[in-house]
């Protein structure tokens, strides 16, 4: 179950980042959430700034969404950020949708979607892969 939760959360944050990356070029940390009724949300947090940092922003997010899942209204979540990544087999970083998923039952991963742009600026999204989450939790393991 944990796993279709996280599916749904990466589906509903890669459609939001891509059209973001579409339309505007660009696009500030968001979050997606799941409530304990499955009801999804997109979350996006005031910093006081109009231009965040994104490391701000992201840990943010990521704290908010430990305090929800203590308080049990929500089951899981996840942060989307656009951040430089090696794809598996390649020796230099590209560009990269990330998104950093964490479900109640302690599963957590980060998925990556390599972006670049053709010589007419347009996006070209590589393979996406998958790895062993980093720093976010929704539960202390």
């Amino acid at each position: 179950m944990a796993s279709e939760d996280l599916n749904v959360l990466y589906n509903e944050a890669r459609s939001f980042a891509e059209y973001m990356l579409l339309t505007h070029g660009e696009f500030i940390p968001f979050g997606v959430q799941m409530g304990i009724d499955g009801k999804v949300a997109q979350v996006a947090g005031d910093l006081g700034t109009e231009r965040p940092k994104s490391a701000a922003m992201v840990e943010f997010l990521q704290a908010s969404f430990a305090k929800s899942a203590n308080a049990g209204t929500i089951r899981a979540a996840g942060v989307c950020l656009d951040m430089y990544v090696v794809p598996p087999g390649q020796q230099q970083k590209t560009d990269a949708i990330c998104t950093r998923l964490a479900h109640v039952s302690g599963e957590a991963l980060e998925v990556f979607v390599p972006y670049s742009r053709d010589d007419h600026g347009a996006f070209q999204l590589g393979q996406s892969f998958a790895a062993a989450a980093g720093d976010f939790r929704l539960v202390e393991p």
